[in-house]
């Protein structure tokens, strides 16, 4: 069971506005304000600050911040296993699209035939917000391909993905001979917060370009959308190789090949760290990725 001052701080921790989390809490914004109080005199320290009027956490705050989650997201995992004594077992996935939908589904099969009597709940969407769900202890561990900070979560790499410029077999495409001779090409790309997308603004953010310097750039939240409209010669795309595997194997799509053109990126499970249960989600992870 969390303190109400707990809840009531890593709620502003995410509101940064002692109003919304009275709204959020249905409570007072004084009862807020004592409740911050009451955390401070507790620790000794102080955990909020203002900076041009604008709230901020003080270094200890944010170290508060930190480990409070974590237990947070442990009692929440506690609470409903208690519950599931003698009865049922529940797992709670996180996997952002380009896993969930293509590196995941055979593991997942192999995993549920070997735990029948699990519940498996999978949370698909882009890293942002399952870092946000896993901070909120809305899902157990993710598993996810973009940028996470490593001094904030314990991980496991997974595997290391190849990125690949795809285009259809039949698209009209020559004289690539460097990055900006891509311009001139509509480009498919997936929507902001996607990891797909962020690695490669990356990439092009190397070189001093960005995605305006293509001649179109249409956004799409759907890998299979993106897939479908390159067979369709709609233009262009980055997209890890998992994602098109089957479809370099039939010659429908093809790769782009660019002097140079090498990119990459860690494949990786995400959990709370110093979590109690670490070792138990540690389990799982190996067993899915079996």
């Amino acid at each position: 069971m969390i303190d109400s001052r707990v809840a009531t701080f890593l709620d502003v921790c995410k509101t940064m506005n002692y109003t919304r989390t009275a709204e959020n809490l249905n409570m007072t914004q004084p009862a807020v304000s004592q409740h911050i109080r009451g955390m401070e005199e507790f620790y000794g320290v102080k955990i909020f600050s203002y900076k041009n009027k604008k709230l901020e956490l003080t270094n200890q705050g944010k170290y508060l911040k930190k480990h409070l989650e974590t237990i947070s997201h442990d009692v929440k995992y506690l609470q409903e296993s208690v519950q599931k004594i003698k009865t049922r077992t529940k797992i709670k996935i996180g996997a952002t699209l380009s896993i969930g939908e293509f590196y995941l589904p055979d593991r997942l099969s192999g995993f549920m035939n070997r735990n029948p009597k699990l519940d498996i709940s999978l949370t698909i969407a882009d890293t942002r917000e399952l870092l946000f769900r896993l901070d909120s202890g809305d899902v157990d561990f993710i598993l996810c391909e973009g940028y996470f900070d490593k001094n904030e979560y314990a991980y496991k790499l997974i595997k290391t993905e190849e990125m690949c410029i795809m285009c259809s077999a039949e698209y009209d495409i020559r004289n690539i001979k460097e990055l900006k001779d891509l311009f001139e090409h509509p480009m498919l790309c997936r929507e902001n917060g996607s990891g797909t997308r962020e690695i490669f603004e990356n990439y092009l953010h190397e070189y001093n370009y960005s995605f305006e310097n293509f001649i179109s750039v249409s956004e799409f939240t759907s890998p299979h959308l993106i897939k479908k409209l390159l067979l369709d010669g709609m233009g262009i795309s980055v997209l890890y190789k998992t994602v098109v595997e089957e479809e370099i194997q039939k010659k429908s799509l093809k790769i782009i090949k660019i002097p140079g053109f090498q990119v990459s990126h860690e494949f990786n499970a995400v959990w709370k760290q110093n979590s109690a249960f670490e070792k138990q989600y540690n389990e799982w992870i190996d067993d899915i990725l079996e």
